[in-house]
């Protein structure tokens, strides 16, 4: 089993964002306090992960795509052309074809910009994740919570399988349960983690859950919040299995690898 790690060039946030929604009184509040902030914080990772199981090979998210830019959050994106997914891959060596699958965290600008090399078949979310856009008049809201490619339908998978490590489902990303999904709602309405195990111990690849493990440890909320009671659901269950030995590997965490 190996895990490796790539990020589709850097994004700054407003200071505030990491604040989260509900200490601005929900999502509108924090965009009126995000266009009042006129600092950045240091550039952050975008981690997207290459999963080699030794007979398969996965794809946990996909980065954020070229002229990717911030709306609503102001976020800054610092993307050249060379730092596209695709070109990232070439480097390792890879194309998309080398994949088996790829999964993704949830449906945000910054884990899907490079998802339109793949065949779609291929691409697989949660259900509740999808569900919300796939339809009118859903679907309208696609350029803000999905900004998919036109005419993109990925496959959908249900946490139907059984409790893991406090988690109340899973769904099994390969045969031998190597990787696993687990539901970590809350950041988003189908926000997904996924647990890697492996003999060197094992992680969880955790998308925004948190943006750090700082973060995760005091138990705070950061960015924007779809579901406040699920995500501290999310919260407790996260943190419960990292003192367990679970490695956590948020998205824009620069550490994350080094938990590797």
């Amino acid at each position: 089993m190996q895990i490796s790690a790539v990020t589709t060039g850097m994004l700054q946030l407003k200071p505030t964002f990491l604040e989260g929604s509900p200490a601005h009184g929900g999502s509108l509040g924090l965009i009126r306090s995000l266009w009042r902030d006129s600092r950045f914080t240091a550039p952050l990772p975008m981690w997207a992960w290459i999963v080699d199981t030794g007979t398969e090979r996965i794809l946990i998210d996909a980065g954020a795509r070229p002229g990717s830019t911030g709306g609503v959050t102001r976020t800054r994106f610092e993307i050249s052309p060379s730092q596209s997914l695709v070109a990232e891959l070439a480097r390792r060596g890879l194309q998309a074809d080398d994949f088996d699958r790829v999964v993704l965290t949830h449906l945000h600008g910054d884990h899907i910009g490079g998802l339109a090399a793949f065949d779609p078949r291929r691409v697989w979310v949660a259900r509740p994740e999808w569900a919300p856009v796939a339809h009118f008049p859903g679907r309208l809201l696609r350029p803000l919570m999905a900004p998919v490619h036109r005419g993109f339908v990925p496959q959908l998978f249900d946490f139907d399988g059984p409790a893991v490590g406090g988690f109340p489902g899973s769904w099994p990303v390969t045969p031998d349960g190597s990787i696993v999904a687990l539901p970590t709602p809350g950041h988003s309405v189908g926000h997904t983690s996924f647990l890697v195990r492996r003999s060197a111990g094992d992680v969880l690849l955790a998308g925004d859950v948190t943006y750090d493990l700082p973060a995760l440890v005091s138990q705070r909320e950061q960015g924007f919040i779809a579901d406040v009671e699920q995500h501290r659901v999310t919260l407790r269950r996260v943190l419960t299995l990292v003192e367990s030995g679970v490695g956590y590997l948020p998205s824009h965490d620069p550490e994350s690898p080094m938990r590797l």
